[in-house]
């Protein structure tokens, strides 16, 4: 891009934004695409509940200034936070998840959006893992294994083959040849890490084209229940719902507005849970 058109310099724009897919089906089946998203599941609108256009446009305009005030507020809340906010494990989408916790705390009880993120994480990875015929193969493969299984991108082939039936060997979603199973292997390992089994890729000698397969550790114990869910707050005169509460590394803070100074006031926010 020419700067205002009037001389030889380039001026580079570095922009991030995110990405809408909007669709029927579950249509994100690459793992590695399904790691980076955020599926919403939207709820069908009852025909006496549904609005024309100008009425949706038009509430959203009488609350548009509420809106952004909550969401001015939230960030700065976030930029106080960021100093002190920590994470035990960074996923894939680091940066992303630190800033959400960071602000989160100007609306719900600390660790309520890592327990939400994970969850609908772990259901995109469930989704992908049923999507991909390869990968749902070697999940019922390493299921209660106890020891790893090493061989050779064509022994693995043939052992899946075997198990999965001819109806889906014979379909363009099964892989025909050994290099093609060891490329669908490798855009599958992120995700069949997050489920427990890890997949390594060659050796030394002759071994360098082994794969070798772990199976999921034992799981040492039962998760633990979640904490029922707090009472909604509201802020700004929009409600939010209040979710699970789960301990982070961000400093105690009490909610905005049990302070008793002048700070509560400027902390105080509002967004509408959906």
């Amino acid at each position: 891009m020419r700067q205002l058109y009037t001389d030889q310099d380039e001026v580079l724009f570095d922009a991030t934004r995110p990405v809408i897919l909007n669709g029927i089906e579950d249509f994100v089946t690459r793992p590695d695409l399904a790691d980076r998203s955020l599926p919403l599941t939207l709820e069908p609108i009852p025909e006496e509940c549904r609005r024309l256009e100008a009425e949706l446009w038009a509430a959203f305009e009488a609350e548009r200034p509420r809106i952004l005030g909550a969401l001015l507020d939230v960030v700065v809340h976030g930029l106080r936070m960021l100093p002190h906010t920590r994470l035990d494990r960074l996923p894939r989408m680091a940066d992303f998840a630190l800033w959400a916790t960071a602000c989160e705390t100007a609306l719900w009880p600390a660790g309520t959006f890592m327990a939400a993120y994970s969850g609908n994480r772990d259901e995109a990875i469930g989704m992908a893992v049923e999507g991909d015929v390869v990968t749902a193969a070697i999940r019922t493969m390493m299921t209660g294994r106890t020891e790893e299984w090493v061989g050779t991108s064509s022994e693995l082939l043939a052992l899946l083959t075997s198990a999965v039936g001819e109806s889906i060997c014979r379909s363009k979603l099964w892989p025909q040849t050994p290099e093609a199973l060891r490329g669908r292997l490798k855009r599958a390992a992120p995700v069949l890490r997050q489920i427990g089994i890890r997949v390594v890729f060659g050796g030394t000698g002759r071994a360098r084209r082994s794969v070798t397969l772990f199976p999921p550790a034992v799981d040492a114990g039962e998760p633990a229940p979640p904490s029922p869910p707090s009472p909604a707050n509201r802020i700004n005169g929009l409600d939010v719902t209040v979710g699970v509460t789960i301990a982070t590394g961000a400093p105690d803070r009490p909610p905005p507005g049990e302070r008793g100074d002048s700070s509560a006031a400027e902390e105080t926010i509002s967004a509408t849970d959906d």
